[in-house]
């Protein structure tokens, strides 16, 4: 009997490497690592012989088409998805197999969404907004708002030191950076409500290392995705995006990137030089890539919260991704269609998986009148 083949697409970037190591270490898998430049993948897995390297531009669709053919399911962790991830997704799909990603992007998941009946007739997963924010923070958001008696809130705060890599995180700034201009939206009230970036901040104390910080409202899938379990009357995200400067966010708006590719291309050349800076001036203060993810819930005047410490960004990034790759070759995940991680998993399920970046946990730790 063939192995099961995954195909990974961005494998060399700061998810896609975290997920190929995942599945590579976890055995009994076929894993391809794909990426545009073959001196890239031979740098990051020329010494691995579980990791098969293939050079592939994921936005030609016929060169996709090939690859994806010989694959069973496809992670794609190419960022922005809001820029290729829904033709990527189709291709996919239309080649009958099975996708997964770690998208943030809520146009992506509206995207995505109109293709739910069409994986679902195929008999095919589509999930989205598995990786660690969103994805491992909605799971644990959910089994608090689940464990919380009343809870009809819920606010999620994630907060990172440094990136594991000085040439990383691009593609999840980009993708912030295009889903702004689609104004994304956070659930207040009740109510969809969309949110201009970089219009709402607050401060968080947060545990040592991190301190007190200053988080920006930046709302993505896990919004929509927790939306869908109904009566929840506040759901919002927060970011900490370090000292990235204001006015970047009124360049944004009036360039308007999603539309205009030269746009585009001259805010990811401010913003490169940007990212680079921010890491170094991290290192030179001392700090690793820890990242934290708070959830608060609301029920009435009380409130509680959990508190999940991580070794790095990356690493937890790719948990998911890898747990749903072994469990479709396993037969475990009957799921069909559209689907975010709290389709897949509760909050326990996952707890073995986090084992190897997970830091220190506080579940329900709070709770203040």
């Amino acid at each position: 009997m063939a192995e099961f083949t995954v195909l990974v697409l961005g494998a060399y970037g700061l998810a896609g490497r975290a997920i190929v190591q995942a599945l590579a270490a976890s055995g009994g898998l076929r894993v391809v690592a794909s990426g545009r430049r073959a001196e890239k993948l031979d740098e990051q897995f020329a010494g691995n012989t579980n990791v098969e390297r293939l050079v592939l531009d994921a936005t030609d669709k016929a060169e996709l088409r090939k690859a994806v053919a010989s694959a069973d399911v496809v992670i794609n962790a190419i960022g922005p998805f809001a820029r290729t991830g829904a033709d990527i997704a189709r291709t996919v799909l239309e080649c009958g197999r099975h996708y997964v990603d770690c998208a943030n992007e809520q146009i992506h998941y509206e995207r995505l969404r109109e293709m739910d009946v069409t994986a679902r007739n195929a008999g095919l997963l589509l999930a989205t907004g598995a990786g660690l924010i969103p994805g491992i923070s909605t799971v644990l958001a959910a089994h608090q708002l689940e464990t919380h008696q009343g809870a009809d809130g819920v606010d999620i705060v994630y907060s990172q030191l440094r990136h594991a890599y000085e040439d990383s995180g691009m593609g999840s700034i980009m993708g912030g950076v295009l889903d702004a201009v689609y104004r994304p939206c956070s659930i207040r009230g009740g109510r969809r409500t969309p949110v201009t970036l970089g219009s709402a901040s607050r401060t968080e104390n947060l545990p040592e290392p991190f301190g007190r910080r200053t988080v920006l409202e930046i709302p993505n899938i896990e919004i929509l995705a927790l939306e869908t379990r109904g009566g929840l009357l506040e759901i919002r995200t927060w970011i900490d995006l370090g000292d990235y400067p204001k006015w970047l966010f009124g360049v944004i708006r009036a360039l308007n990137p999603a539309k205009r590719e030269w746009a585009y291309r001259l805010i990811d050349r401010i913003v490169e030089p940007l990212n680079r800076a921010e890491f170094q001036r991290a290192v030179k203060h001392g700090h690793g890539p820890d990242a934290l993810v708070l959830v608060r819930t609301h029920a009435g005047g009380n409130s509680a919260q959990s508190i999940a410490r991580f070794t790095d960004g990356a690493t937890p990034t790719a948990v998911l991704p890898a747990r749903i790759a072994r469990d479709l070759a396993a037969g475990k995940v009957k799921r069909r269609g559209l689907a975010t991680p709290i389709d897949l998993y509760t909050w326990p399920e996952i707890l073995d998986d986090l084992a190897g970046c997970l830091v220190r946990l506080d579940v329900g730790s709070v709770a203040t009148g």
